[in-house]
């Protein structure tokens, strides 16, 4: 085929036409196409960067929170501890103070046993030193130690007169007194009779006359008995003394003119 100019015009008309089909029809929709996809992934991109700087804020904000919550069961955990640490202390303390009461519960009720069997073994050996000294006493009860005691009562009384007559003389005197009853474990010789008469009036004035009784529990002395007074001096004092808690040791058999009240 020969190339002449028209043919080479036409044919670059042809194309010029075909250029300008492709770019109205074609390339335009195509461009614009692509342009609109372009614009769609880019504010899809955008959209998953916002997804994404919204993620991430969320996960600051749950690891903030995280930490947060952390902190305060920190918090809570130390003040449990320390409220546990208390409370124990606390309980240690009323174990403590149970513990000591209990000791001194323990300790006072082994006190009290203590005492108790101390004070039994006490009666029990009160009580056979008092069986002894009756015993023994009853063997040595005699008249002769009778008038020993009766001795010694006198001189005793002598002795006392002036501090027992302002109490005992106002009783032998009054109207309608009973006389004293003077009580002796052997019968009295009429000597002694008259010395202890002549003793009594010392201290309850002249013109008292005793009556005379024979009281063999006496074991040996005499005992005056006067309305709510007595005068003793005898072995069973000895015996009383063994056998009475409230009495010392030390008043024994034979303490002279033992003066008391009746109750």
């Amino acid at each position: 085929m020969n190339l002449d100019a028209t043919t080479f015009a036409l044919e670059i008309l042809n194309f010029a036409v075909l250029l300008w089909l492709l770019r109205r029809f074609l390339f335009k929709p195509v461009q614009a196409a692509l342009a609109a996809r372009a614009q769609a992934q880019q504010q899809q991109r955008d959209t998953l960067d916002a997804r994404q700087q919204a993620l991430d804020d969320r996960a600051r904000a749950l690891a903030a929170q995280e930490a947060a919550q952390a902190s305060q069961r920190e918090a809570a955990r130390e003040a449990l501890t320390q409220e546990i640490a208390t409370l124990r202390s606390q309980r240690l303390a009323a174990l403590d103070e149970e513990l000591r009461a209990e000791r001194e519960k323990a300790q006072a009720r082994l006190l009290r046993e203590a005492r108790a069997r101390q004070e039994q073994a006490d009666r029990q050996l009160q009580a056979r030193a008092a069986g002894f000294v009756g015993h023994y006493l009853k063997r040595l009860a005699s008249p002769a130690l009778e008038a020993a005691l009766v001795e010694l009562f006198l001189a005793d009384l002598a002795a006392r007169a002036e501090a027992l007559a302002p109490e005992l003389s106002p009783l032998g005197r009054a109207p309608g007194a009973e006389p004293p009853t003077v009580s002796s474990a052997f019968p009295l010789p009429e000597a002694l009779r008259a010395r202890i008469g002549a003793g009594l009036a010392m201290v309850l004035g002249e013109g008292v006359s005793p009556r005379w009784t024979e009281d063999p529990a006496l074991l040996a002395g005499l005992n005056v008995h006067l309305p709510g007074h007595q005068l003793e001096t005898s072995l069973r004092r000895g015996v009383d003394a063994f056998n009475s808690l409230d009495l010392p040791l030390e008043r024994t058999a034979g303490t002279p003119a033992h003066t008391g009240k009746e109750a």
